[in-house]
């Protein structure tokens, strides 16, 4: 088998099940797959990983938190000195689970949070989502782990941009990645989130402006 490249940054989708029902969800998330791995067959896909020059595995979902042997794999990646980071809706960040992220070597964690609070709770379908995800937001960064704000641009939230920033920046999140929506899984459906042309520009020139004024305030912007 030949390769155009190598796989130096995984995205590892442990499981599709999740403990909510986003309605830009690209994977349609809800219920886990009835064949997902087992965690020995999961470790057995860890150890083919620095033949492949794989240099960072992501764990992402549905929900990674939701899949019990995501410790096991992390510990088991940095035993094979493989950097170890994960994507979360941030709702299950307890104190124990952050004390487990921790001690088993992952130091990037990224965390969604989808425009303000009522908006965030509107596309999460779930009251008090935003402030809990926050709350996990900041015990990572208490915890000393790298934490990312993840937010998916969509026409309900493009115009709440500036306010998300002056939030994440008095909470201290030091990096902050901006996307667009993209219509796949339960994000073709639901076009009243679509971006329009000008909603595309409006994203664009608000990271053109709040990038430098980010770098100022010691955050990054990541488009």
């Amino acid at each position: 088998m030949t390769f155009e490249g190598l796989p130096l940054l995984l995205g590892w989708e442990l499981t599709l099940a999740c403990n909510l029902r986003c309605q830009h969800c690209g994977s349609s998330a809800g219920s886990g797959r009835p064949n997902e791995l087992t965690l020995d067959e999961a470790l057995a896909i860890c150890t083919q990983f620095p033949e492949l020059a794989v240099q960072e595995v992501v764990f992402t979902g549905g929900e990674p938190l939701l899949r019990p042997y995501w410790p096991q794999l992390a510990t088991r990646l940095r035993e094979l000195q493989i950097k170890v980071g994960m994507v979360t809706n941030g709702l299950l960040l307890s104190p124990r689970i952050v004390a487990e992220i921790q001690a088993c070597g992952i130091r990037e964690v990224g965390v969604s949070l989808d425009g303000l609070e009522t908006t965030h709770d509107e596309i999460r379908a779930l009251p008090g989502a935003f402030l809990r995800s926050l709350d996990g937001l900041r015990r990572l960064l208490d915890a000393g782990i790298h934490a990312t704000a993840i937010t998916t641009v969509n026409a309900l939230n493009v115009h709440e941009l500036p306010a998300l920033y002056a939030r994440l920046h008095a909470a201290g999140v030091p990096q902050w990645q901006v996307q667009p929506l993209f219509g796949f899984g339960r994000g073709r459906e639901q076009t009243r989130l679509h971006l329009s042309s000008d909603q595309y520009l409006d994203m664009g020139r608000f990271c053109q402006e709040h990038g430098p004024l980010a770098a100022d305030s010691g955050m990054t912007l990541v488009p």
